[in-house]
C-alpha cells in the first residue's frame, strides 16, 4: 500500500464512505501515520477542539474523532439527558461495552481534544440515544 491509497482509505474513514467509522488503527507496516490521519481530518472540516470549549445543545450532536497512541476513534459530542434536571454533555464513542453503554467516554468539562466537525451537526432524540 502507497501513502496515497493510505490517505484515500484514511479520507473513506473520515466521511464514513464504505467504512463504518469505529476504532481506527493508525499504523500500518511499522510506519505511523497519525498526522496524515490529522491533515485529511482537517481537510474534511474536523478540527481539534477541546470538548470543554464546545459547545452544543441538547438535542444535537457533533460528530468527532478522538485520537490517542495512533488510533482513532469515533464517537459523538452530545449531551446525555437522564431527567429534565439532571444532564452532562459526553462525548461518546460508536464502540460500545458489553452492557450496551459507550465503551469509551469523555466528559465535556475535560480539556481533551477531539476532531470534531461542526458542519455535520445531527438532531438526536435526547432520551432514546444511539
Amino acid at each position: 500500500m502507497n501513502i496515497s491509497q493510505i490517505e484515500e482509505a484514511f479520507n473513506d474513514i473520515v466521511l464514513g464512505n464504505g467504512v463504518k467509522r469505529s476504532v481506527h488503527d493508525l499504523v500500518y507496516d511499522n510506519a505511523d501515520y497519525s498526522d496524515l490521519f490529522i491533515t485529511c481530518l482537517k481537510r474534511n472540516n474536523f478540527f481539534p477542539l477541546p470538548l470543554k470549549h464546545t459547545t452544543i445543545n441538547p438535542g444535537f450532536r457533533y460528530p468527532g474523532f478522538y485520537l490517542i497512541d495512533s488510533v482513532a476513534y469515533f464517537g459523538h459530542l452530545f449531551w446525555e439527558v437522564f431527567s429534565e434536571s439532571r444532564k452532562r454533555k459526553i462525548w461518546g464513542s460508536v464502540v460500545r461495552n458489553e452492557k450496551g453503554d459507550w465503551k469509551y467516554i469523555l466528559p465535556g468539562n475535560s480539556s481533551k481534544i477531539v476532531y470534531i466537525n461542526k458542519d455535520k451537526i445531527q438532531a438526536v432524540d435526547i432520551f432514546h440515544l444511539t
